[in-house]
This record gives C-alpha cells, sequence and structure tokens, in this order.
C-alpha cells in the first residue's frame, strides 16, 4: 500500500502538460469540468443511486482500503459494491452528501487529481460522518472518470493552491 501512496503523492509533481501550453483559461475550464463530474457524483450518493455511482468510474478502478488496493475491473463490479454499500449506509442513518470543500488539479490533458471533504448528513440535518476523499481521474470519451479512489481523515486531503 506505501508504494501505491508513493506513486500519487509522486504525480502530483507532474507537469501540467499540453493543457497548461494551451494557457490557463483551458487549465481552469477543464477544473471545472472535473469538479461538476465530482459534485454530480456525490448527488449520486444523494440519490443512494448504485448504477448511477458506478457510472463515474472508470474501468477498472482501484480503491485503496485500510486493508490494501481492490481493483473493481468492470461496471458491474462497481454496481455490485455499491448495491451492497448504500442499503448498509441507508440502514445506519445516511442521507446525503454534501462537498465541504473540493481541489482539483491538472496533471496532463486526460489526467487529474482531487482532493477534499465530504459531510454526509442524516435526514434529520446532523451529521452522520465527515470523510477525506482523493481521486484520481481520465479523460474518456464519455467524459471525466474516477480510476483510483481513497478516503481518509479529513485533514489528509491534499490542497493545490
Amino acid at each position: 500500500m506505501s508504494k501505491c501512496i508513493r506513486g500519487l503523492v509522486l504525480i502530483l509533481f507532474l507537469p501540467y502538460g499540453q493543457a497548461m501550453a494551451d494557457g490557463p483559461t483551458k487549465v481552469l475550464t477543464e477544473a471545472r469540468a472535473v469538479e461538476q463530474v465530482l459534485y454530480a457524483y456525490e448527488d449520486a450518493w444523494s440519490r443512494h443511486d448504485a448504477p448511477a455511482i458506478a457510472g463515474f468510474y472508470y474501468e477498472p478502478a482501484m480503491r485503496i482500503s485500510p486493508n490494501g488496493p481492490i481493483v473493481r475491473a468492470t461496471r458491474a463490479a462497481q454496481e455490485e459494491f455499491f448495491n451492497g454499500l448504500l442499503p448498509e449506509l441507508v440502514k445506519e442513518g445516511y442521507s446525503k452528501s454534501v462537498w465541504d470543500h473540493l481541489e482539483v488539479r491538472l496533471l496532463d490533458d486526460n489526467t487529474a487529481i482531487a482532493s477534499g471533504v465530504v459531510t454526509r448528513y442524516r435526514a434529520n440535518g446532523s451529521v452522520f460522518q465527515r470523510q477525506g476523499v482523493t481521486y484520481g481521474l481520465w479523460r474518456t470519451d464519455r467524459g471525466w472518470k474516477i480510476f483510483l479512489s481513497k478516503t481518509h481523515a479529513p485533514t489528509a486531503a491534499l490542497h493545490f493552491r
């Protein structure tokens, strides 16, 4: 797992590539596109929509869990995972998710890293859970897709500015 984390940290130091060469406007536009995808992703969580959540993932995608990396090779595998997880969270009181903050950095034309803090709420508005999340995203012909995900302490969220 430490190799995976070190690899993730190393990609932070890669240049912006062609997107940066095309100017700050393109970088800003693409960063906003990534943000929009991740806001839509949290909206799918708030609807408890496992098929929609699974649709945000690249095939294959890796989740780094406390027990190590887990690769889910297909959308069907992602959907199966979320179909099991979401009902458990709802049973425990989860209702909706909201980004507290989100930062995006383009690494090149097709790769982005995003990190922030999501608060999950109960139906009565009380906080169910607050967690940091970090994603690697790849631009496809169907838009930006998550290929790497890691939940962590909110204080471990990355800051790019």
